[in-house]
């Protein structure tokens, strides 16, 4: 199982840039499992995707956190 996922793979899934996803992470909005290389925890990405999508919940939820984990 993946331990986080990199930057600029977290970046396509939000459709944001790098240096956004840095940002993010420093901020407090995406939790980082590991520094050197920066790795964005999974479940950190999927609440950031449901926050910005909220109908993701009721009807996407499983299949996105099975995409996402993937």
């Amino acid at each position: 199982m993946r331990q986080g996922i990199e930057v600029q793979v977290a970046a396509r899934m939000l459709n944001i840039s790098t240096n956004y996803v840095y940002r993010l992470v420093r901020e407090g909005h995406l939790t980082a499992v590991n520094y050197d290389p920066l790795l964005i925890s999974a479940s950190s990405i999927k609440r950031r995707l449901l926050q910005l999508v909220p109908f993701l919940a009721a009807d996407l939820a499983v299949r996105t956190d099975y995409q996402i984990r993937r």
